[in-house]
């Protein structure tokens, strides 16, 4: 199965995120868009894992979730990660201490229960298109799509199954682990 373990996002938030993708499409020539549903914050991509492997997932995510409580990420930006004249076009969160936090002791976890680090450290961004193409340049659809600053509540981390269903590819939970919702209150 192939996987990867995701902030989920509100339907508030798919929406502001779905109206700066079609006005980005409208300034490109073509793109594969991410689907609404789709939308998520990749924290980690752990690619193909056995079944067997999804309990030491899931304790890992459970441990970095333990002390972790809920916060805000603001969405912030348009970009791109050009390949060429085409480039992947996503929206970034400003930079945030507590996402760094989550992303550091989540690496630290899955690291104890035998999994490899994320090679590039985290990026923070929601992927709206793989294959996007504008018609003048990738810096001229950052000028005209102007991305709602949407304010993103994480209460939780997703392990997350790629599952293609014919041509369509849907990114279903496979395990949820809530954070922490109340302050620490040590006496």
């Amino acid at each position: 199965m192939r996987t990867f373990i995701a902030i989920e996002l509100e339907d508030e938030v798919k929406d502001s995120l779905e109206g700066a993708q079609n006005k980005a499409a409208e300034l490109c020539r073509k793109g594969n868009y991410t689907p609404r549903d789709n939308f998520h914050l990749t924290l980690h991509f752990l690619g193909e894992i056995t079944p067997e492997d999804v309990e030491y997932v899931c304790q890992a995510m459970m441990e970095t979730t333990k002390f972790q409580r809920a916060f805000d990420l603001t969405l912030d930006r348009i970009g791109f990660f050009p390949r060429g004249r085409e480039g992947v076009l996503w929206a970034g969160v400003e930079k945030s201490s507590e996402l760094m936090r989550l992303f550091q002791s989540l690496e630290k976890n899955l690291g104890k229960q035998g999994f490899a680090r994320e090679k590039k450290g985290l990026s923070p961004h929601i992927t709206l298109g793989r294959e996007v193409e504008p018609y003048h340049g990738f810096s001229d659809v950052q000028k005209k799509v102007e991305l709602e600053k949407k304010t993103v509540r994480v209460t939780g981390i997703s392990l997350m199954e790629s599952v293609r269903m014919g041509r369509k590819l849907i990114y279903r939970p496979l395990f949820r682990q809530r954070l922490r919702m109340e302050k620490n209150t040590a006496r």
